[in-house]
């Protein structure tokens, strides 16, 4: 094996222990900021990190009650193709996760996400619906943001 093929494969295996990482964190009790940052300083991320190709971490981020505008705003820092991302079962993308998500939602959160990715605004999951129709539907709008 070459060294190109061997560093190939350290690279692609530590993304994988990385995603892994950030998806125990996002799906935890103790989900936040400063375990994300942990996280990220600790496999000495760049920013604009292209080398990471599962955002599942990030969709449970969008999902998680006690997600922040200060987390995602992280996420986003190194992971920035994660907003335009779609989860292929049901064709949802972030911003349909924080428009639905069952906590208060934040709309600095949902204009972070539409910053991020424009055309997620428009775009239908496989029900055909957009993100306005899921925050429309979810009665917990924090409208003392924004």
């Amino acid at each position: 094996m070459s060294e190109r093929d061997n560093n190939s494969r350290q690279s692609a295996y530590a993304s994988v222990v990385l995603s892994n990482e950030l998806l125990a964190c996002c799906v935890s009790d103790t989900f936040s900021e400063d375990g994300v940052r942990d996280i990220i300083e600790r496999h000495e991320l760049a920013h604009n990190n292209r080398h990471v190709s599962n955002h599942k971490f990030f969709f449970a981020a969008c999902c998680n009650e006690d997600v922040t505008e200060g987390i995602i705003r992280c996420l986003l820092e190194y992971f920035p193709a994660a907003a335009s991302d779609t989860d292929h079962s049901d064709g949802e993308m972030p911003l349909h996760l924080a428009c639905n998500n069952n906590s208060i939602v934040s709309f600095d959160i949902i204009q972070l996400l539409i910053d991020a990715a424009p055309d997620s605004v428009r775009h239908q999951d496989n029900n055909g619906l957009m993100p306005l129709h899921h925050l429309c539907s979810n009665r917990k709008v924090d409208k003392n943001q924004g």
